[in-house]
């Protein structure tokens, strides 16, 4: 993943979206470089396909298990998930 440090600037987004997109768009990353696509994702992770897209397209999960699930179909142990959502944890601050 080749992301810089700060999420871009998007004059009419808040910043809890700006960075919810911003969370979206490393999930995608990951899934992308993980050679897999948005279907085989959510079928492993056991959502579905149009949440998972809502997530991409930057609404945050609203819980720990879909934090997780999404993990699992990632394929990522849910410390390098953890790590994610720490890095961009302004999408969750009210």
């Amino acid at each position: 993943m080749s992301r810089s440090i700060q999420p871009p600037s998007c004059p009419n987004l808040s910043r809890r979206q700006v960075w919810g997109q911003f969370f979206g768009d490393l999930v995608r990353d990951v899934r992308v470089e993980k050679g897999r696509t948005v279907k085989e994702a959510a079928a492993e992770s056991g959502i579905e396909v149009a949440e998972w897209k809502a997530v991409e397209a930057g609404r945050v999960p609203t819980s720990r298990e879909l934090i997780h699930r999404m993990a699992d179909g990632l394929t990522i142990d849910h410390m390098g998930m953890a790590s994610l959502v720490l890095f961009c944890h302004e999408a969750w601050e009210k």
